[in-house]
């Protein structure tokens, strides 16, 4: 039990430190051709423009997103890098609260049934 409440405790310390810089979002780079017609991009894939980044996200029950300018990449990375190492510790904090009251309610019943 002792063992559980010092990772619990660790893990609790990550969510903290992560919450900071966490964003939940999805991060994808896509190329895209141009709207002028007689540009390479249209008859070469290679030659597409980009990549260019994108964060999308559901807000208010609504798909959203917007571009991520390429000095703002690795700060959109390392902010969902936040919020991919945030969900890992909630998930572990959730298994061991339900490990824990398993074991609470286990005990309490096995205390009423012996009296």
């Amino acid at each position: 039990m002792v063992r559980r409440s010092n990772e619990k405790r660790k893990l609790i310390g990550e969510l903290v430190k992560n919450a900071k810089a966490m964003i939940q979002a999805g991060l994808s780079q896509t190329t895209r051709t141009c709207g002028q017609p007689s540009c390479a991009c249209h008859s070469d894939p290679a030659r597409r423009h980009g990549p260019n980044a994108y964060l999308t996200f559901r807000a208010e029950g609504r798909s959203s997103g917007f571009y991520v300018a390429p000095e703002h990449l690795e700060e959109a990375k390392g902010a969902k890098r936040a919020w991919d190492e945030f969900w890992q510790a909630a998930t572990r904090v959730a298994a061991i609260n339900r490990e824990e009251m398993k074991v609470r309610w286990q005990t309490a019943r096995k205390a009423r049934v012996g009296r």
